[in-house]
This record gives structure tokens, sequence and C-alpha cells, in this order.
């Protein structure tokens, strides 16, 4: 089975087999308006270019990492380089399971997947379940099964898509880095390895300052940003829209929250200049440099950032959170 949909008095989801990727989300306001929250890529039904991992052709929802990590074809800064941090491609990015197919099932008023992992891996088995409940929320938990002890980064993977005027509330939290590699070949306003006190106040290259508050941006560009100490709360509100979605997780396990702005910088196939959505991905890494530069110090390990999960054999590992939606007052 590729994909199990589940309807229920308020919503409608769907679990696909690719990637684990749950999909589909439409939730329904008290004023009886539907919405939906996340992100489904432009190519999805494009015949799938020659090569393009499992991710890539199924690129949508919510999804899982472990490892997290696509590497970065762009040197990283002196002061990385000096510590000794590697950040090789990754392959597959963002690990076996957000490429591989998942085994989905319905489990009464829940929607479930589970994957193992290749013998030789040190994670065994992913598995994921979303339940729906009152109120626009759907609550889902992931729970990582390592077959040995390890030490890896870890994210979740929700993409959100943008409308007109996307104004974005992160909860309380420590400093924001931008990404040591800035954006490689895509175009992003953004100094490359810098920190700042939040989003709207984030140094550019020109020396200017900016607000990464007001998405989408007027210029096209890629940018990546970790913004740490984070509470576990994070909320777009879509004023042209009037309405807000939450996500919350805990962050006692995913203390870092890595933001993806993709306003069509990618000019390359199958983004060709038409990707627009916001990848809100709590997380326990540096950035998505993988497991190698995670698990090295780096000046986020510095300044006192926690970087990988440590994960004993056998012992599962369950990481909760949610996403709620509500009108905007």
């Amino acid at each position: 089975m590729t994909s199990e949909q589940l309807d229920w008095h308020g919503g409608s989801a769907v679990q696909h087999a690719l990637g684990g990727m749950l999909a589909g989300l439409r939730l329904t306001l008290p004023d009886g308006r539907v919405v939906e929250p996340l992100h489904a890529a432009p190519w999805l039904d494009e015949p799938a270019l020659p090569g393009l991992p499992g991710i890539m052709r199924g690129l949508q929802g919510d999804f899982v990492c472990v490892p997290f990590g696509t590497g970065d074809p762009s040197p990283l800064p002196p002061r990385w380089q000096a510590m000794g941090v590697a950040a090789p491609q990754i392959d597959p990015p963002h690990g076996f399971g957000a490429n591989g197919m998942w085994q989905v099932t319905r489990d009464g008023a829940a929607l479930c997947a589970t994957i193992d992992y290749p013998d030789a891996d040190p994670i065994a088995r992913l598995s994921r379940r979303m339940t729906p409940l009152a109120g626009g929320r759907v609550n889902m938990a992931v729970t990582i099964t390592p077959r040995r002890d390890c030490s890896l980064p870890i994210a979740l993977h929700p993409i959100f898509r943008l409308g007109a005027d996307t104004r974005l509330r992160p909860g309380a939290h420590g400093p924001v880095w931008t990404h040591p590699c800035g954006s490689g070949v895509d175009p992003c306003p953004l100094l490359p390895d810098a920190v700042a006190e939040g989003l709207h106040d984030l140094p550019g290259r020109d020396g200017t300052t900016l607000d990464f508050t007001r998405l989408p941006r007027t210029e096209p560009c890629e940018s990546r940003l970790l913004i740490t100490q984070t509470d576990g709360r994070f909320t777009l509100d879509h004023h042209a829209e009037g309405w807000s979605v939450t996500l919350e997780w805990d962050a006692t396990l995913l203390p870092s929250l890595m933001l993806w702005v993709s306003n069509r910088g990618r000019s390359h196939a199958p983004w060709n200049g038409r990707h627009l959505a916001l990848g809100v991905e709590p997380c326990i890494a540096a950035f998505d440099l993988g497991a190698v530069a995670s698990a090295a110090p780096s000046p986020l390990t510095d300044a006192g950032v926690r970087t990988v999960m440590n994960l004993a054999a056998d012992t599962p590992v369950v990481i909760r959170y949610a996403l709620s939606v509500a009108p905007l007052g």
C-alpha cells in the first residue's frame, strides 16, 4: 500500500509510504473554514527526473530525518575548519527513512507508518503515529529504535505553505545563527556564519539588517537559520487569510529549530524557480551538515548548543509534537 487516508469530523490527512510523509492535512476552523497548512512540492505530478532521491520525488507535508543532514558542497568557514569539522555530502539526504518506503496502516482513529533500516545501520526502526483531536489539532509521535549505541543529529521536518502575507512568531529562544555555508550557488541575502538576537535583526551580506519575520520575501532566496534554546513553539500567522498554524514539540529532546526559507531561489530542476515554502524543523543538530559535522566540536557546541542525540541500543526514544490551527483575532 502506497498511502492511507483518514477522514474525521474536522479534518483529513494522508499517510504516504514514500519517505513516511504525512500530507494532505486539512483542518476545520471554528467558523467552518477548511485550511491546509502543509506544503506540497509543485512537481509531484510531473515525471520524476532520473536519479532523483525519494525525498525529492515526494517532497511534501511532514516527515522525520534520522540522521538529519543533506551535507553542503560549499566549504565551511575557517573557524569551523580549524575545529576539524567536516561536512561531506549525505547519501541519502536526511537519512534512509526520508527516502525509503514505509509500511502504512490505520489503527482506529490514527494513521501509522513504520520502516526498518538496513542491518548495518545503527538505527533499527522508525515508526510514526498521527492522531486527530477536536479543535483543529493533530498529535504526532515518532519512535526511534536504535540497533546499537550511537549519537546522531535528529530532526522533524514539517514544511508549511506560505501565503501572500505570512508572519513568523517563534516562541522564546536564544541566539539565531545563519548557515555557515550560506546557500552555495543559490541566492541568499544573509551574511553566512553570523549570530543575531532574533529573526527581525539578521545581518545581511551588504551590511544591512534584514527582517525575516515576514514572508514571502520580494527577492528569490534560499536561506537556512538555526534558532537555538527554543521553548518548543512556533507559529505562522496567515494575515491575508485570517488564520494561524502552530507547531509544538518537546524542546528537551529537540532544543533547536532550523528554518528553511525556500523563496523561489533554486533555479535548477525540479525547483525551476517556483518553490515557495517554509521548513520549520525542530532538531538537535549542527544545521543540516550531517552526522559527521554534528558529532564534532564546532562553534555551536562551543556556545553550548547540543548537536547530537545520544541513543542507547534497544532503547526507543519517542518524540511527541503537535500541529494546530486557529483563526486570527
